[in-house]
């Protein structure tokens, strides 16, 4: 009984500790669960901030492929014209040649439009001022020009205009009142920057030039001053001394200053361009950090949700494994509290019966003794004694079976009470197997506390982290609101400056309304001064005198009105009409003088130029005959051809006249051949162009298409000799010419309305398959 007791106790304290053990793993779990709630919560905030760092760094990497091809597109414009600075393109051919002998003449400074610059706005204006001065030569001294003159003689390269600096001489305008004429820009001079050792070579070009707003205004100011100098308005028409015009449309970006003035521009908005690249890129680097990290962060807080929500299931399943626990141990102990219950019954009524049987079994022994006493001490009544003794005898052989039957059923309590013990000792078994399963269950709790440790510190970095995270929204909110101190400061000062702007305005409008006051006045003065004395503003300048007396000169003036009244009506019109037919005379009189003039020097200009085209000619259809012949020879594998001129007298009027002899054939023009000898000569005579003039790129379109394929072989294969100096675009559907390409493209139509270009580069095809 005591054994059943104490495996009871035990059962009940092994019961507590395991219910306590389970509150402990409830409460982790709550807390498990906890941190796997907030691990997702964390997730979610990470997922935004992870997809706004996506757009931010798509609309970085978008900004910087944009500037690139804007910075690209700027940079290969300037490249352009760069080159075209360097080649002295738009230039004449003298002028080419001789700032290319720069390094061997002396004294050249380099034609105008490279000694002049001018902002964008006046750059037309003053490209068309200039004219066929911008390819003007500036040299030091006429020994220079000289030099640079036999220079171009020798050469036969043409002819340029030079201006020695000793001996160009300039001045500017000096009109009076031109610069306070309404839409008046500026003296050319004056719009153009340059070493102030060209001042007499600008003054003499432009010195007498005035840029206007627009033709209206043009025309006004030529009216006033008479034609006296010439007008040039800022889109380009012009108004020449003594009256003519000159106008219509121009290209902005045709001339050499417009290039260079875009050239700078170019420059400029390339550099500003790569700077705002660098920043966009920069800033693509940022945000792909940014991106990083952000993708760092959600991937360590996703990690710590699934650590969070693999606890949780570990601990359900440990809360699961105690519940079964428990449900076992208090069963153990309500069995053992029933049947300890029952036996410690059963042993007190057997020790009971036991006690109740001995105490009789020796008052009958105590009986039978006596009456064996009384039966010896009394012979007489033996008899009856000896009847009371087998009475006595067979009552005590039925207390004695009694006692046996006693004896045997405390036997069977004895077993039975070693039952119960082998069945407490079975059941100090299963508690020991179940102390073994507690002593697991701790080390699992152990463990779970480790991890549960584990996650604990995790949980402090976290706080620490956002700690730190809270710290710099501090400081960013410490900043904005400095921000939001600095934008309310400056507000204030702009409502400042708006007021002060208001006052500014307010006195503006005053000033221009005592302007317009004035200018009306004035207006009004120079009308009386007209209708009266017929007087302009600048003849009243030029007769201006200074009076004594102001009374004395209206005395005066009312003597003169007296004496001109007394004249009577004089004949006005003659004065006018002879006014008007002067000038038409001196105008028309100054327009034969032009024309004549300017005929002349086109005559000669004609002269000269139609001499030097037919000595070009001359040259050029020697060279190109002789590189006919020997094309043909080489395209045809033998044959003879040549060109000739109808007649020699007139080389640039005539026709030329072409011969070809095919090989086996007779000699035959043009005109008398088949199609595809036409067309074959036709191609020796390009190539033979080619070879005399090469060109960076050529076109052809089926030039090819009425010859036959061994035809179609030579052009090709003749072509592939010309494509060291000359890059052939060739459209073509002959198989000859695509097997002597470099590269194929091809369109095709997979599907209708949609094109699809196909490339096959035959170098890298034959170095691929090892073709030679």
């Amino acid at each position: 009984r005591e054994a059943a007791e104490r495996d009871r106790a035990a059962a009940e304290e092994q019961l507590q500790s395991a219910r306590q053990e389970a509150r402990e793993n409830r409460r982790a779990l709550e807390d498990a669960r906890d941190e796997a709630e907030a691990a997702a919560n964390i997730i979610a905030g990470h997922s935004l901030r992870m997809e706004e760092r996506k757009k931010k760094a798509a609309a970085a990497a978008e900004r910087r492929v944009q500037l690139t091809m804007d910075t690209g597109a700027l940079e290969n414009r300037r490249r352009l014209l760069t080159e075209m600075e360097k080649e002295y393109e738009g230039f004449s051919k003298a002028v080419k040649f001789v700032c290319r002998a720069q390094s061997g003449l002396q004294g050249i400074h380099g034609p105008v439009a490279n000694l002049v610059k001018t902002d964008g706005r006046y750059s037309l204006a003053i490209e068309i001022a200039l004219g066929a001065g911008l390819q003007n030569i500036v040299v030091d001294r006429e020994e220079d020009a000289k030099a640079a003159i036999s220079y171009l003689k020798q050469r036969d390269a043409g002819r340029a205009t030079f201006l020695p600096l000793t001996a160009i001489r300039g001045d500017e305008l000096h009109e009076k009142g031109v610069e306070k004429e309404f839409g008046f820009v500026g003296l050319g001079s004056r719009l153009v920057t340059f070493d102030p050792a060209y001042r007499n070579i600008v003054y003499n070009l432009l010195g007498r030039t005035v840029v206007v707003e627009d033709l209206d205004c043009g025309i006004a100011m030529a009216r006033k001053y008479r034609n006296a100098f010439r007008i040039v308005t800022l889109d380009g028409q012009v108004i020449n001394r003594g009256g003519s015009m000159t106008g219509g449309s121009t290209s902005r970006s045709a001339g050499v200053l417009s290039r260079s003035a875009e050239l700078e521009q170019l420059t400029a908005r390339t550099a500003a361009m790569q700077a705002k690249l660098a920043e966009a890129k920069q800033a693509e680097e940022d945000t792909a950090r940014e991106l990083a990290a952000a993708q760092y962060e959600l991937e360590t807080a996703e990690a710590q949700r699934r650590y969070a929500e693999d606890e949780v299931l570990r601990l359900e399943g440990i809360r699961g494994q105690y519940d079964l626990l428990l449900r076992s141990l208090e069963e153990s102990v309500e069995n053992l509290t029933g049947e300890l219950e029952s036996l410690a019954g059963r042993l007190t009524d057997n020790d009971a019966r036991s006690a109740a049987a001995q105490v009789e079994i020796n008052r009958q022994e105590s009986a039978a003794a006596d009456a064996r006493a009384q039966a010896e001490a009394a012979l007489s009544g033996q008899s009856e004694l000896l009847e009371k003794s087998g009475a006595l005898a067979e009552e005590i052989s039925g207390r004695k079976s009694d006692l046996a039957a006693l004896a045997a059923e405390r036997e069977a309590t004895v077993r039975s009470a070693a039952d119960l013990r082998a069945l407490c000792a079975d059941l100090s078994g299963d508690r020991e197997q179940k102390e073994q399963m507690a002593e697991t269950y701790r080390r699992n709790i152990a463990a779970a506390e480790e991890e549960i440790a584990g996650l604990q510190t995790a949980l402090e970095e976290l706080a620490g982290r956002g700690a730190a995270f809270r710290q710099r929204l501090a400081a960013i909110t410490e900043e904005k609101n400095a921000l939001e101190a600095e934008r309310t400061a400056k507000n204030r000062a702009g409502q400042e400056m708006n007021e002060n702007l208001l006052n500014l305005e307010r006195v503006v409008a005053k000033l221009d309304q005592k302007r317009a006051t004035s200018a009306m006045e004035e207006k009004q003065i120079l009308d009386r001064l007209w209708e009266h004395y017929e007087l302009s503003h600048s003849d009243a300048q030029a007769q201006r005198i200074e009076l004594e007396s102001v009374p004395k000169a209206n005395r005066r003036i009312g003597e003169l009105k007296r004496d001109i009244t007394a004249l009577g009506t004089p004949n006005i019109g003659a004065i006018d009409e002879f006014q008007r037919v002067n000038t038409r005379y001196t105008y028309l009189s100054d327009q034969r003088n032009d024309v004549e003039k300017a005929k002349g020097e086109l005559q000669n200009i004609i002269g000269e130029i139609t001499e030097e085209m037919t000595k070009i000619f001359a040259e050029q259809f020697k060279l190109l005959s002789e590189s006919f012949q020997t094309t043909f020879q080489e395209l045809f594998g033998g044959g003879t051809a040549r060109l000739e001129l109808e007649d020699e007298e007139d080389i640039l009027g005539c026709g030329i006249e072409i011969k070809a002899q095919p090989p086996g054939k007779t000699l035959k023009t043009i005109s008398l051949l088949s199609g595809g000898e036409k067309a074959f000569v036709a191609i020796a005579l390009y190539f033979s162009i080619l070879k005399v003039h090469p060109t960076p790129f050529c076109v052809m379109d089926e030039i090819e298409a009425a010859l036959d394929d061994a035809n179609v072989t030579r052009y090709a294969r003749y072509m592939r000799t010309l494509a060291g100096r000359t890059q052939f675009i060739v459209i073509t559907h002959r198989r000859g010419t695509m097997e002597e390409a470099d590269v194929l493209y091809g369109v095709t139509m997979q599907e209708q309305g949609v094109s699809k270009i196909l490339t096959i580069n035959l170098n890298d095809m034959a170095k691929e398959l090892k073709i030679k």
